[in-house]
């Protein structure tokens, strides 16, 4: 296993000492270390300075948002290398951005290696590797990442339309267009097309799945706040209103 208790890469890795400072970040008590596969050095994922505060000095785990942790969690087999990429987005943070985005799709490919190696699947790992790489777009060149995410949803809607057709028509001419469309559209981003192809086909097939969750968790905080205000009018002990899920922002402890 890549990951390991020591700097000599002898112990499997077998704890990750977190430290929760708020409802979504966390601090890392002890380093943990990675050894790559092809042998090219071991690299220390150094533990958090417990005596600062969170900001800039935390990690999230995966960046996942709560509307999706039933499909992706943020924590679980993905810790480990999540917790190693979140420092090399802290490297890569102050260079300029096209170093910066050079160097993040290097440690990109990284992220996505460690997560295989931790037992993540090829399908799931690719995800995530897609989701962080369109990050990566959004964050140091903010005009391309709008426009990787305006290709993404033309190119989701494409797919979700051709299978629509083909659904209706009994057409499979429908879907072999709307394939075509979206990987013309992913070309379009050249070395970064498997970004694209990737989030846009998640995006049409997992988009209805993801919009039924956000529903349910509505759904769950409508009937929270019914039973608070019922609640509230016979209880003397006042509560705190119910929090809409993925709808509001995590507030600290």
């Amino acid at each position: 296993m890549p990951f390991h208790q020591d700097a000599a890469a002898t112990q499997p890795l077998t704890a990750i000492h977190l430290v929760q400072r708020t409802r979504r970040l966390f601090q890392l008590a002890e380093p943990i270390y990675y050894s790559h596969p092809d042998g090219t050095g071991v690299v220390t994922v150094h533990a958090h300075d417990l005596a600062r505060g969170p900001a800039g000095n935390s990690s999230d785990l995966a960046s996942v948002p709560t509307f999706m942790w039933g499909l992706v969690a943020s924590y679980g087999r993905q810790s480990a290398p999540a917790l190693l990429h979140d420092q090399r987005m802290t490297e890569t943070a102050l260079l300029p951005a096209a170093a910066a985005l050079a160097q993040r799709r290097i440690f990109d490919e990284e992220f996505r290696l460690a997560l295989l190696d931790t037992g993540v699947a090829q399908l799931r790992a690719r995800l995530m590797w897609a989701a962080v790489s369109a990050q990566n777009q959004w964050m140091h060149t903010r005009l391309r990442g709008k426009l990787m995410a305006a290709c993404i949803a033309a190119g989701a809607l494409a797919l979700a339309a051709g299978i629509l057709l083909w659904a209706t028509t009994g057409n499979p001419l429908s879907a072999a267009v709307a394939l075509a469309a979206a990987a013309a559209v992913s070309a379009l981003w050249a070395r970064d097309w498997a970004v694209v192809a990737v989030l846009a086909a998640a995006t049409c097939l997992l988009g209805p799945v993801l919009l039924a969750t956000w529903v349910g968790q509505l759904l769950l905080w409508v009937c929270e706040s019914l039973w608070w205000l019922a609640a509230a009018a016979v209880s003397r002990r006042p509560a705190p209103p119910p929090v809409p899920g993925p709808l509001a922002r995590i507030r600290e402890l």
